[in-house]
């Protein structure tokens, strides 16, 4: 007959050896938790000791100067580095200065704080009642002026109608939004076919009849905003055949035939 041996548990061990594993683990977790505290605290001090703003950097900027943009922003020289707001600054800097598209403020750790300027140029120019506005090519108002006070020979006329806000520092507004985007998206095709700096001119009192002078050689017909990037590049295709003194007229209103009168 199989004998069965049975051995008895040292419970007493057992149980000392439990204990003995959680005061471990204790210390383990206490250890843990003292070097971050301690880690936490050595980082704080640095920060404050150390992260101090000894220079304030602006690039990009030629139509301000450094003291106009300077002035804007609140940041101190000797405050610690995270101690401003950087968009509550860009804001400011946006809101005071219309010329200014887009700006970016970064921190160049351990004391140096970058103010990251692009400016905007006005390609377009509006008369509306009277005064003269000056846009960029994605229809910010960049400045308003009193007739003959500014040059804007090189500048592209723009002739509007159904101006609903046109303010300093903000995107001219329309009664119909449409008006808006068929600016936008002509100017997006000027600029894909390189053709940008030829256009004098540019009429969009009706979205559904819209001239461009080009050169001041052709008066284009280009009608509604259907197609208008198969017009366009059918306009230079045009353009591209006709000698380099050539004028007259144009009509791509349908882009599958245009008719062209030269003069």
């Amino acid at each position: 007959m199989e004998q069965q041996r049975f051995v008895r548990k040292n419970t007493a061990m057992f149980d000392a050896q439990r204990r003995q594993e959680k005061k471990r683990s204790r210390r383990t977790v206490f250890y843990v938790f003292l070097f971050l505290f301690v880690s936490l605290i050595f980082l704080a001090v640095c920060v404050a000791v150390f992260l101090k703003i000894k220079t304030v950097n602006i690039n990009g900027n030629s139509r301000y100067s450094y003291d106009q943009i300077r002035e804007l922003v609140n940041i101190t020289e000797g405050e610690n580095i995270y101690s401003f707001d950087s968009e509550e600054n860009e804001n400011a800097i946006m809101r005071a200065l219309p010329y200014i598209g887009s700006v970016e403020i970064n921190r160049d750790l351990p004391t140096t704080v970058d103010i990251n300027i692009i400016e905007e140029e006005p390609y377009f120019a509006a008369e509306l009642a009277g005064d003269t506005y000056l846009l960029s090519s994605n229809l910010k108002v960049l400045e308003k002026i009193a007739d003959n006070e500014t040059d804007t020979s090189g500048l592209t006329v723009l002739k509007l109608n159904n101006v609903q806000r046109c303010i300093v520092g903000e995107y001219i507004e329309f009664v119909d939004g449409r008006t808006f985007d068929a600016i936008f998206d002509l100017y997006e095709c000027f600029v894909a076919n390189d053709i940008e700096d030829k256009i004098i001119a540019v009429d969009v009192r009706s979205r559904f009849d819209i001239y461009i002078d080009y050169e001041g050689r052709f008066d284009v017909y280009v009608g509604d905003m259907e197609n208008i990037n198969i017009k366009i590049k059918f306009l230079v295709g045009i353009i591209d055949e006709l000698y380099e003194d050539s004028t007259g007229t144009i009509d791509i209103s349908d882009p599958r035939e245009a008719a062209v009168a030269l003069s």
